[in-house]
């Protein structure tokens, strides 16, 4: 068997010696993977799907209890084998919670180490063999040929090209481009019969994770609040063209949810800077957070829609708020200044003349009366 592992401590040594120590291959550990503390951790196993994490457990920003419940969401098979020095006992308490596989004390004892990743393995070793790979090959690729035609004992290999060829697709914006990816993977894996299922479930979730990516980004919850459904359910369906049927579905919910919101973004960005125009302290940073975008996604979408940027429309707003102040009341124009949202006086005064052409005390003097 082949297994991905992901180290994690926030130290650099004791990453090195495990990397460099330990017999990986006569393991069967094909792929190693590194971590400097908990938040990175669950970052790298969203895109490697370790098997196994060994972690130390008390780490700065997210310790390794926290970190193993957050990957335990989306890699619910994956098992820990924690570090700690005897200090560190109470954690014990969250380690057993979590079932994790072993708990090894500090200073790093090599053998010790070997024993618990050996015991690991074979359990999940054994995991894999309680249902025969015939079997389950048999199932998956069920309806994809006559019962008749001999078996093709290719195996598939999903590359990062592939993932790389999606992943530009959706950050593009390029549905068609995207789709086609996805339907040639799916003519690729049905001819790849000698593939074991397990293997093309994994590659899946790596696709799915560069849609739930995007759509965090972009606040689409049509697929956000169905994360588990997509990871889990879906991946475990009994064939594999259920398994592209989904990919396909999620593309195009994706994408549609992408068209909605461009048709609407501007409006809503126009009405929010409409009601907070006043405040100097405004940002495109709080309109994106209040509105629920990632500010590159909201300044991206608003000026394709409208031409121009979400600063200078806020400026312009600001300025016709201003000259309506300056040709229909009396305040001086360091209020009318603070009202339009501006807190110095004289930067007002040159950007109004700059945006006009006149100083707001000319302008004042040209249309006092107005409205």
């Amino acid at each position: 068997m082949n297994y991905t592992v992901l180290i994690v401590d926030d130290e650099a040594m004791p990453r090195k010696v495990l990397k460099e120590h330990l017999p990986w291959d006569s393991l069967g550990v094909t792929k190693i993977f590194q971590a400097s503390d908990g938040l990175e951790a669950v970052e790298q196993a969203r895109q490697c799907l370790p098997d196994i994490v060994i972690s130390d457990i008390k780490m700065p920003h997210m310790d390794g209890i926290q970190m193993a419940a957050a990957i335990r969401e989306f890699c619910p098979h994956c098992q820990f084998i924690f570090l700690s020095g005897y200090s560190d006992k109470e954690y014990l308490k969250g380690a057993i919670k979590l079932k994790a596989a072993n708990y090894v004390e500090k200073p790093i004892d090599l053998e010790e180490i070997e024993q618990a990743l050996s015991e690991v393995i074979k359990e999940l070793d054994e995991q894999q063999k309680e249902e025969s790979p015939d079997t389950r090959r048999i199932l998956f690729f069920r309806g994809n040929k006559n019962s008749d035609t001999p078996p093709n004992t290719a195996i598939f290999q999903g590359s990062q090209s592939h993932l790389d060829s999606i992943a530009e697709g959706i950050r593009h914006r390029k549905e068609s481009d995207t789709e086609a990816v996805l339907r040639r993977l799916s003519r690729e894996t049905a001819l790849c019969e000698g593939t074991d299922p397990d293997y093309l479930r994994h590659f899946y979730r790596q696709i799915v994770f560069l849609f739930l990516t995007a759509a965090e980004n972009y606040n689409i919850t049509a697929i956000t609040q169905n994360t588990d459904y997509y990871l889990y359910t879906a991946a475990d369906g009994e064939t594999l063209s259920e398994l592209w049927n989904t990919l396909l579905k999620l593309s195009r919910t994706y994408f549609a949810a992408l068209t909605c919101q461009d048709t609407d973004i501007v409006s809503r960005v126009n009405r929010y800077l409409e009601q907070h125009y006043q405040d100097p302290g405004l940002t495109v940073q709080d309109a994106a957070h209040d509105l629920g975008f990632t500010n590159t996604y909201l300044c991206a979408a608003y000026k394709k829609s409208c031409g121009k940027t979400v600063n200078q429309h806020l400026t312009q707003l600001r300025i016709l708020h201003a000259k309506e102040l300056l040709s229909g009341s009396t305040q001086k124009l360091y209020e009318v200044a603070k009202n339009v949202g501006y807190a110095n006086g004289k930067y007002f005064t040159r950007l109004f003349t700059r945006e006009t052409g006149l100083s707001p005390k000319e302008y004042r003097e040209r249309h006092r009366n107005e409205t």
